[in-house]
């Protein structure tokens, strides 16, 4: 939520009108502040974890309540947040603002055109703070968040909260509309590593997020949101991946991501790739783009550098001129190339899932009717490994009712690919 102006108090009447004397100015009768906001979780699966959308604003203060951790064990404890020093790693907040209304004119910078809908609002929100686009078909309304602790600024905040399904192919800038400028960050972040210390979430967002994933977990069981992870064509075995990602339990709650093997397990993972963007040296990138410039720009060019170059390569070559053949300067390069990747290779993402049985899976998925096959279509079950498997997209003909798909009895002790 943005900054909230200061408005001027109203004096106060010295004498009490009699009902037939004109009517006080409307800001003489003002009531106390009431604020109608709306907040955006940003759900995404991206190498096996559940990530989210959240955003770092440029103001110096952030809003965090220092009774969180322990609400998680007494829900019933009142929150206290407080305005405290904003820490540029640790402090985030969801995406949200304020929803338009003629009477608030620009003044939270909404605009000054109401928003038709809370769903429009949400969906201006989310552009303005991220520059992501999506249509009010992404969007279910998660619920209403109004406790009078969660937010101490003046007059009372009552937020209606949306969560969206993001696929990999589509993500969020790092900087925002420059003219709005209360932004400074925008990442897509594991979830586990948003809910667990030293992290902090702004207001009551952490009661958002699971809140969130609570109904998306509710909704993959009985409609198909699941498919929106992957692409539009699929295997089962990557639509069984969505489901054993959603449902493991550090995203039970706040308290589980924190649990031995969990969070900590993605920080190295992320403090691994941080540490390896900070080894890219002017001779790798060199090489990089002179080996590319020699490379023809045909889809079928070798994958002959680890696999997180061969995008970038690829990218230079399909930039460049008509390849020079000198196959000697090509082999010495490619020598060379190789000797330096192999100190900078990604490595295997952790793995946080819920085992389910390939076979059960596969089996209760398809007596629901929503899939059809691509005919003749095929392709690893997941990337880079995996037997050839068959693909299928949802059908456009399937019903529109409801259905359930249980997942108990479908865990699997010893899991493998």
């Amino acid at each position: 939520m943005p900054p909230q102006p200061q408005r001027q108090k109203a004096a106060p009447s010295s004498t009490r009108r009699s009902s037939g004397e004109p009517s006080a100015s409307p800001m003489a009768l003002r009531p106390a502040d009431f604020h109608v906001t709306v907040d955006v979780v940003l759900l995404s699966l991206r190498n096996d974890l559940p990530h989210i959308g959240v955003v770092q604003r440029s103001r110096p203060e952030a809003y965090i309540d220092q009774h969180q951790l322990q609400r998680r064990t007494n829900p019933h404890l009142p929150r206290r947040v407080e305005r405290v020093e904003r820490h540029p790693q640790h402090h985030w907040a969801l995406p949200g603002g304020h929803v338009g209304h003629t009477l608030l004119g620009d003044a939270y910078g909404t605009g000054t055109t109401a928003d038709s809908s809370l769903a429009q609002a949400a969906l201006r929100v989310l552009h303005r703070e991220t520059n992501l686009s999506l249509s009010e078909e992404d969007l279910h309304q998660v619920g209403a968040f109004g406790d009078a602790d969660r937010d101490p600024r003046s007059g009372r905040t009552i937020s209606v909260a949306f969560v969206a399904i993001v696929g990999d192919d589509r993500d969020l800038t790092l900087h925002p509309n420059d003219q709005v400028g209360h932004v400074s960050r925008v990442q897509f972040r594991p979830v586990v590593d948003v809910l667990a210390r030293p992290n902090r979430l702004e207001f009551d967002h952490e009661d958002i997020v699971l809140k969130a994933i609570a109904l998306v977990r509710n909704l993959v069981t009985t409609t198909p949101l699941a498919t929106k992870f992957c692409r539009e064509e699929f295997t089962l075995g990557e639509l069984r991946r969505v489901y054993e990602a959603l449902f493991h339990e550090s995203l039970d709650s706040a308290a589980a991501a924190e649990q031995p093997g969990h969070a900590d397990k993605v920080r190295q993972y992320l403090n691994t790739l941080e540490q390896l963007g900070a080894r890219h040296t002017p001779d790798f990138e060199r090489t990089v783009t002179e080996l590319a410039m020699m490379m023809p720009s045909s889809p079928s060019s070798p994958d002959f550098v680890a696999d997180n170059y061969v995008a970038e390569v690829k990218g230079f070559a399909s930039r460049s001129t008509a390849p020079v053949v000198d196959i000697a300067r090509q082999v010495e390069l490619m020598s060379r190339l190789v000797r330096q990747s192999s100190r900078t290779r990604v490595p295997r993402p952790p793995r946080l899932i819920k085992p389910l049985d390939p076979t059960n899976f596969a089996r209760r998925i398809q007596k629901l009717n929503i899939l059809t096959s691509v005919e003749g279509g095929s392709r690893p079950t997941f990337d880079r490994y995996g037997k050839p498997a068959a693909l299928f997209r949802l059908s456009p003909d399937r019903e529109p009712a409801p259905f359930l798909l249980r997942l108990d009895g479908l865990g699997k002790s010893d899991h493998s690919d």
